[in-house]
């Protein structure tokens, strides 16, 4: 932010009460102080200095007068020049608010935020309701993202916040990121219907905190005057398909096309609306043309090809696939979803060929030794499985699902109760716990290992958890059944077992072509579309 843009909105309506309507004529005033604020009104600095400065010479103490000298400097570009002047002035009288709070404004434009705080805390002793001090130590909260500290601040200057469109910004986005998202909405819509980048600056604020449809909204008033109008519709069609507004959504892509936009990123995106929708045709044919018109781009095969896998279209996903290899050789998802068609087909032999291709592709990527792992375990080669992803499941950064699936392949290959191989199982499901609390199936294993061990106590907690995150799954209730009549608690237990009963479903069991639908769609899948900043 320029010092010159703040300080307009600082000091020009203070100028503007100074500058008595007798004053514009020809005579520029009855002292020099009068001309200075009338050259000041006229944006003639050179004049208004001159002015000043003999002024200071008859009286070197008037605190208007070096308050005034300092604003002009400070116009002027001479930030420092103007400081010395606003502390002559404190020098003479520490509590001429005035000339502080213009010394706290320099000092905030010049990144000084201790010395500018300190200031401005001075000037609320003596204005408490000042709203340029209070917006000032909003903002040096909000460049500290200490947003709790900031939203006083700017709740008391929110009169004055409208007039500058960072200011309403940053006020919207600590109000979002205190949840209160009524309260930004209606900050934001104060901004000007023609700030095309205030707009979209908005309703960027308003999409991350999900309030999708206001944000649309706010992209719609973006389009008619930002830099880029293509940017502006595509955020405001992303904000309406997660709103859920799939009938506007079509409406707005079909409008962006015949206004020239048929950009392959588009007909990706609406192809979602369409499937929300249930138009499964219209969404193949969206896909088909992104992949037309941007035969490289890997992740509308990616996206075509997860279309065919929830239509159970397996040979028609394996032509598509065979299409984006072709023009992406290198891509490890698109081996990978091969692979997943051809488990679907009962291949698993092939299917391994092409998870090796794809961890050979992606070293570093998860999903291929994932996949690999469960292949190895269906077709009884768990063995292998756990000695691959041993040391996979303790890279830095992997996946959750790796120490997961290791865990998996070692209880498949014998993980007695007290061996070193059923403690190695339960280190790495803690492990995967504590890079995802929220996958049932890891408190799942983890509580049924510990009830095999004897340790019923620890495994209660675990076994809640997991029934708590997947209600569905009647082998979690099973076990903690199963551990509540251990602990002699036969009330819970039955009421566990009459669960079990009611779900009708067998014990959960790891079924590749289940768990291989779902771990490609949790890792390989693009997943939601961001707005684009």
């Amino acid at each position: 932010m320029r010092s010159r843009v703040v300080h307009q909105g600082a000091v020009w309506a203070v100028l503007s009460i100074l500058v008595s309507p007798y004053l514009w004529g020809a005579d520029c005033g009855p002292s020099r102080y009068d001309c200075a604020v009338y050259y000041v009104g006229h944006h003639e600095l050179s004049a208004a200095t001159q002015a000043l400065k003999e002024e200071l010479q008859v009286s070197p103490r008037n605190l208007k007068v070096l308050n005034l000298l300092g604003i002009v400097l400070t116009e002027s570009g001479r930030i420092e020049a103007g400081n010395v002047k606003f502390k002559e002035a404190l020098g003479i009288d520490p509590n001429f608010y005035s000339a502080r709070k213009n010394l706290a404004i320099n000092e905030f434009n010049l990144h000084r935020l201790p010395e500018a705080k300190a200031d401005l805390d001075l000037v609320l002793k003596s204005a408490p309701s000042d709203p340029i001090a209070h917006v000032y130590l909003a903002e040096i909260s909000f460049q500290k993202r200490d947003y709790r500290g900031a939203l006083p601040h700017y709740d008391k200057a929110a009169d004055r916040v409208p007039t500058n469109r960072t200011w309403t910004l940053h006020y919207a986005q600590c109000l979002a990121t205190k949840g209160d998202i009524a309260r930004a909405t209606a900050v934001l819509k104060r901004l000007p219907a023609g700030d095309g980048e205030g707009n979209f600056q908005g309703g960027l604020i308003l999409g991350r905190a999900g309030a999708y449809e206001a944000s649309a909204a706010l992209f719609a008033s973006a389009r008619k005057s930002h830099s880029d109008p293509y940017l502006a519709s595509y955020n405001q069609l992303l904000m309406l398909i997660r709103a859920e507004k799939y009938a506007e959504s079509i409406h707005l892509f079909k409008q962006m096309v015949s206004e020239g936009y048929g950009k392959a990123e588009l007909y990706n995106l609406v192809s979602e609306a369409y499937v929300k929708k249930g138009d499964v045709k219209e969404a193949y044919d969206s896909l088909r043309t992104a992949t037309k018109l941007e035969p490289t781009a890997e992740d509308n095969y990616v996206d075509l090809a997860a279309l065919c896998l929830d239509d159970e279209s397996y040979d028609l996903g394996l032509e598509i696939l065979d299409v984006g290899i072709h023009y992406v050789p290198n891509s490890y998802r698109l081996y990978v979803q091969r692979g997943f068609m051809l488990v679907m087909r009962g291949r698993m032999e092939d299917a391994e060929k092409q998870f090796q291709l794809a961890s050979t592709l992606a070293p570093d990527k998860s999903l291929p030794y994932i996949a690999l792992g469960e292949v190895w375990m269906q077709v009884g080669q768990a063995q292998r499985a756990a000695n691959m992803l041993r040391g996979k499941s303790r890279a830095p950064g992997a996946n959750f699902l790796i120490p997961y699936i290791f865990a998996e392949a070692l209880i498949r290959a014998g993980a007695d109760a007290g061996t070193p191989t059923a403690t190695e199982a339960m280190d790495a499901l803690e492990t995967s716990i504590r890079l995802n609390s929220k996958y049932a199936h890891s408190h799942a294993e983890l509580g049924k290992l510990l009830l095999k061990q004897g340790e019923v106590d620890r495994a209660i907690p675990e076994l809640k958890i997991a029934t708590k995150l997947d209600p569905d799954d009647s082998g979690s209730f099973y076990q903690l059944g199963q551990a509540y009549r251990k602990m002699g608690e036969k009330a819970k237990a039955e009421e566990m077992l009459a669960r079990v009963a009611q779900l009708h479903t067998p014990e959960h069991d790891l079924d590749v072509k289940k768990e291989l639908r779902r771990l490609v769609k949790q890792d390989t899948m693009t997943g939601q579309t961001e707005a684009k900043p």
